[in-house]
């Protein structure tokens, strides 16, 4: 079962790029392997007049029509995989990303809710070698993240000194943590768990202990938690 939609969006554009190069992979071996029967060297067989010779310009053997369904064959196959990789980009880091729902079950929020406004981004940042994570109110936590399952949270990620790379290891997203400048990233968890964050950019001698733990819970504990928190 999929723990985020990020990692749906993810598997399925692996399973694309996957799928076509076992197909083309099986398609190009077969193929060199008929070859490689079919036109074997034979005792009583002789070179045909046009076999490339040492110090003589080839002469044109018509196959024009293989290398332009080759080029068409190559393109299409080409123009899929950009095709799907800008559209997993353009869904994970949207300029206008979805509304944020990790709200609507604190009180608090009843009214954002019931408008249909976006609940408050939540603010990470990266420190040499930690993460605080900053809720409305600057109600802020270091290296613990919390938030409720099935619902839409959408972080605006920075730094604070060196350049960071935050990343949820589980959901298969990740985005530059970078000082005076803010990228947002957004994911839906599917499943309650503690899941690892992690810095993917060299920050220091640190840098292997900068992580930090995900605590997806169901709803109704989130907004206890949530109300109880100071």
């Amino acid at each position: 079962m999929a723990v985020s939609n990020t990692q749906v969006i993810f598997d399925n554009l692996y399973g694309i790029f996957t799928y076509l190069a076992i197909i083309v992979g099986v398609i190009v071996f077969a193929l060199m392997a008929y070859l490689i029967i079919r036109y074997r060297a034979k005792d009583s067989s002789s070179d045909p007049e046009d076999t490339p010779r040492l110090g003589r310009i080839p002469t044109s053997r018509g196959h024009g029509r293989n290398v332009l369904i080759t080029v068409t064959l190559s393109t299409f196959l080409l123009a899929i995989l950009i095709i799907t990789s800008f559209a997993a980009v353009d869904t994970l880091f949207p300029n206008n990303p979805p509304n944020a729902t990790w709200c609507y079950s604190i009180a608090a929020y009843n009214q954002t809710q019931a408008t249909g406004q976006s609940c408050p981004r939540l603010d990470v940042t990266g420190h040499q070698f930690y993460w605080v994570f900053t809720y409305p109110g600057a109600r802020s936590y270091t290296n613990l993240f919390r938030v409720p399952v099935n619902t839409t949270v959408v972080l605006d990620v920075t730094s604070a000194d060196v350049f960071h790379d935050f990343g949820i290891i589980q959901f298969k997203i990740k985005t530059d943590a970078i000082k005076g400048r803010t990228n947002t990233i957004w994911f839906i968890p599917y499943k309650t768990a503690n899941y690892t964050i992690q810095c993917f950019e060299l920050c220091g001698t640190g840098h292997v202990g900068m992580i930090a733990t995900l605590n997806v819970m169901n709803v109704t504990d989130f907004q206890n938690w949530y109300g109880s928190a100071k």
